[in-house]
């Protein structure tokens, strides 16, 4: 079963494409996540440590629920315009 996204916190400043990269990134995620065995040590250190992801200047910080299957965003924060404007013209190269 493959790993579902939820937003749990309050994302209105995002704009919607940047929302729809995070979503796509997050469930490549869990789809890796997925191919991991239970009992795999890598489970462990996921417990222990924060998960971030940076889409388009924004920080997601998000926790895996392994019962659920849930990738739940649980802060948003803005990083700075640099990382958007730099993933704003990889987008325009890939175009040509």
């Amino acid at each position: 079963m493959p790993y579902r996204v939820h937003l749990r916190c309050a994302v209105g400043s995002v704009p919607s494409a940047t929302l729809g990269r995070l979503r796509a990134r997050l469930r490549e995620i869990g789809h890796t996540l997925s191919t991991v065995s239970s009992s795999s040590a890598f489970w462990s250190s996921m417990s222990d440590s924060p998960l971030y992801v940076d889409v388009e200047g924004w920080r997601f910080k998000y926790a895996v629920d392994r019962e659920q299957q849930v990738l739940a965003v649980i802060e948003v924060s803005r990083v700075s315009d640099g990382p958007a404007a730099y993933e704003r013209a990889r987008a325009e190269r890939k175009r040509y």
